[in-house]
């Protein structure tokens, strides 16, 4: 079990998840909603997903462009994940994750519509957009 918070506490969450299906995303959304040239995600079911605290302040913004609902803090704006009703899927933001893990992701996804002025320079796959779920198997069978 896995523990994560917002940047000023008021929201605590837990995921049930191996932390495999982690990617450097680099699509346009990500980059402004960050202010960073990607965000790095955990994609996981919503099942595994529980708020222990602060489920009153969660705040949601509809991206339309993704068909998701993108799930922020409503105190300190920390964005938290972006949920897929239709999917049943979150995009987790790992950098909230508390709990002390080796994080290692498997691709950088959404390559383009990347931030023209960053350079990838690892040595991870690179998806223009994301990839399939047999492309995802795939990866981490490696």
């Amino acid at each position: 079990m896995h523990h994560g918070s917002c940047l000023c506490g008021s929201i605590k969450y837990s995921v049930d998840d191996n932390l495999k299906f982690i990617v450097n995303c680099h699509c346009r959304f990500c980059s402004k909603a960050h202010g960073a040239p990607f965000t790095t995600l955990l994609f996981m079911p919503f099942l595994k997903f529980e708020m222990m605290e602060g489920k009153e302040l969660l705040a949601t913004y509809e991206v339309k462009s993704i068909n998701a609902m993108r799930c922020f803090c409503s105190r300190c704006g920390t964005r938290l994940y972006n949920y897929s009703q239709p999917g049943g899927m979150i995009s987790l933001v790992v950098a909230t994750l508390d709990t002390d893990v080796q994080i290692h992701p498997v691709a950088n996804i959404n390559t383009g519509s990347k931030c023209s002025w960053f350079r990838i320079d690892d040595e991870l796959p690179q998806f223009s957009s994301v990839p399939s779920q047999s492309e995802f198997r795939q990866l981490l069978s490696h």
